[in-house]
């Protein structure tokens, strides 16, 4: 396969951003360095029915694991596709309503054990519009005393539920080891907040959206 640009617009149109996800696919003797894997992990809304989890997208691209939205039940599917939650450190949101962010404690506290499902290395990562760095940081006072008890009597690493907050607008919010992703705003009243994605999929730049 000749080396080139693959992108895949891996939002939905609930978000006030979109997020278009991107790798530089290089030649290799291995298949696995051509995977670029989409995984609908939920794609619920805030009624808590059993045939539909919450928002979430798994994005496995490049040796990286990447998440958009942490909806309710996120953590059970990762379990069940045998991703282990520490490799899911890299969370982008689409917008602040409850059902996109309310498996965020979730994912960030269990992936922080030592258990084998777990065992994050380093910061949480999140990137996600303003209001963000406020909506960490609450969490992180919300639940000070589970952090506090399991650092003093599980011996769990400070430096591995520590968080790392970027608030985002359009325009390049992650470029690292040949994964790009981009946001661009949408508006989620219409559908003609569609065309964005139809254009970041067929390799053209996102155009704004009237």
């Amino acid at each position: 396969m000749n080396a080139g640009w693959r992108t895949l617009g891996a939002s939905v149109i609930a978000g006030l951003f979109a997020l278009a996800v991107s790798a530089h696919v290089w030649p290799q003797s291995s298949a696995d360095g051509d995977d670029f894997q989409v995984t609908l992990l939920g794609t619920g809304s805030p009624p808590p029915v059993m045939n539909r989890f919450g928002p979430g997208v798994l994005v496995q691209v490049g040796g990286q694991t990447l998440l958009i939205d942490c909806g309710r039940g996120l953590t059970q599917r990762l379990f069940q596709l045998g991703v282990k939650l520490g490799t899911a450190n890299k969370l982008f949101i689409t917008h602040l309503h409850s059902d996109h962010i309310v498996g965020i404690p979730d994912l960030w506290l269990t992936g922080w054990l030592e258990t084998p499902f777990a065992q994050r290395k380093g910061a949480f990562q999140v990137f996600g519009p303003a209001g963000t760095r406020n909506m960490m940081e609450s969490l992180e006072k919300a639940y000070e005393w589970d952090i506090r008890t399991r650092i003093a009597d599980q011996k769990l690493a400070k430096e591995n539920i520590a968080v790392g907050v970027t608030e985002i607008k359009e325009g390049i919010v992650y470029d690292r080891d040949g994964v790009k992703v981009t946001a661009f705003e949408v508006d989620r009243s219409s559908c003609r907040a569609i065309p964005g994605s139809a254009r970041t999929l067929s390799g053209m730049r996102p155009a704004p959206i009237s």
